[in-house]
């Protein structure tokens, strides 16, 4: 993956410094006056496709699909700098993820830049390019669509990866799963391929007997469920190189003759060589469920609401289920008004009491099926399901209210007061979560801006 975005931006360069000025014109040309045509084709096609018009409503089309399509044709077909190409290759990858996010499928993508290559190339056709400068202006135009679609997929790849182990991890968030118990578990795991290793070769036992870490218990626990629960962390691979040191440069050295002296100065090297490893391994298994013990793999350690990890997650099965269900989702954004006065005039311990207090004053008004997340910061994020727009707002309101109205205790015996300004936004039907969080942003900074200590529901 590290490597694809310069080999394309190459094959991009490469393009423009082999390009034929006239077809590069003539192409510039066409799309400047055929985007609005353009566009309206693509979506009058997508409109009719039974897979794709689940995605797509004739407001959303008009009001911001069309000048998006249109923006995304002229970056790329007219982009010519160094610049405007990293500005282009750029809005592939964004347009990757949010495909990603909405769960649009990539054969949908496809028939798309097929039917945009068709439509484009019908217009080159009643240009007066000469045959030659024709043939070299439809290639370029295949090229391009051909590398916007590979950098698009290889972000959707990605993006997709990241989201099913966020999702797996949630399912075992949700099941109950026990960090601390499995951090027991495992490490009782380590200790019993330690105590094989020193059976077999104390009691002159066959190799066979001992069987490699990677595919102990322990190893394959760290091969398959680890990278579920824990995702992309960079303790993981140095696991992995150690269990693979250990199979591949020290366990072939214990050979049967060493095994029947085991006081011998070779097998203790050995086993002393084998004991760093494993005492690495515990270290770092240690340094990870450390870190995620304090976050219970989703919940943020100082107010218990969930963190932002399974934000995804649930965002795109409450989508599908409005989809599905016909029915309504919104989003609450919260802040908590002044709050860097509060660090700076009592201090961070009280901040974080503040922060704990209207956590909790906040799930006193989640209903069964809602979620609550600490967002970041003073910010925190509520989904609330099935719901209207009336009853959205007179949530936001009832948790605005109890939050000003109570007293906030800090350490030292005395109370404040503080206030939210709260930004609301309701589900559009639009596939992509992202664009109804940015609502509901917008609108607590319009809130903010109002003066604070009120709530705004996104237009």
């Amino acid at each position: 993956m590290s490597d694809a975005p310069q080999l394309v931006e190459h094959l991009w360069q490469d393009l423009l410094e082999n390009a034929n000025q006239l077809a590069l014109a003539a192409i510039a040309e066409t799309i400047h006056q055929e985007k609005s045509s353009l566009s309206a084709a693509f979506y009058r096609y997508m409109m009719q496709h039974h897979v794709a018009a689940q995605f797509l409503s004739v407001a959303s089309v008009e009001a911001r699909l069309k000048p998006g399509l249109e923006r995304w044709l002229e970056t790329l077909f007219c982009s010519h700098t160094p610049e405007t190409i990293n500005a282009a290759l750029a809005m592939q990858r964004q347009v990757g993820e949010v495909h990603a996010r909405a769960e649009i499928p990539v054969d949908l993508v496809a028939r798309g830049m097929r039917l945009l290559k068709h439509e484009i190339n019908l217009h080159l056709l009643k240009t007066e390019l000469s045959r030659n400068d024709l043939v070299t202006a439809v290639l370029r135009v295949d090229h391009l669509i051909d590398i916007a679609f590979e950098i698009m997929s290889a972000a959707y790849v990605d993006s997709r990866e990241r989201g099913i182990r966020a999702d797996e991890s949630f399912r075992l968030f949700s099941a109950g799963h026990n960090l601390a118990m499995e951090r027991e578990k495992q490490q009782g795991a380590m200790l019993e391929w330690e105590n094989r290793l020193f059976r077999t070769v104390a009691n002159d036992l066959p190799l066979e007997s001992l069987m490699p870490i990677s595919i102990s218990p322990f190893g394959l626990w760290m091969h398959h469920k680890a990278p579920l629960m824990f995702g992309e962390i960079h303790e993981l691979p140095l696991l992995d190189a150690c269990m693979s040191r250990i199979d591949t440069a020290l366990l072939p050295q214990i050979t049967p003759d060493e095994i029947g002296d085991a006081r011998s100065s070779v097998i203790r090297d050995l086993i002393k060589n084998i004991l760093a490893e494993t005492e690495q391994i515990k270290y770092l298994l240690n340094a990870i469920f450390d870190r995620l013990s304090e976050m219970e793999v989703g919940r943020d350690a100082l107010t218990q609401l969930f963190n932002r990890r399974f934000l995804p997650t649930i965002m795109k099965r409450e989508v599908e289920l409005c989809r599905r269900k016909n029915s309504s989702f919104g989003v609450l954004m919260l802040d908590v008004d002044h709050f860097k006065q509060v660090n700076d005039t009592h201090g961070h311990d009280a901040g974080d009491r503040v922060l704990q207090q209207v956590a909790a004053l906040v799930m006193n008004k989640v209903r069964a099926g809602d979620f609550a997340f600490r967002f970041g910061g003073e910010e925190f994020l509520m989904v609330m399901t099935e719901i209207d727009a009336h009853q959205l707002e007179l949530i936001a309101e009832k948790i605005r209210q109890r939050v000003e109205s109570a007293d906030i205790l800090l350490s030292n015996e005395k109370s404040i007061n503080v206030t939210l300004s709260i930004g609301m936004a309701m589900s559009d039907g639009h596939p992509d979560y992202q664009r109804l969080i940015e609502r509901a942003d917008k609108a607590l900074y319009v809130a903010k801006n109002a003066g604070r200590n009120q709530c705004i529901l996104a237009t």
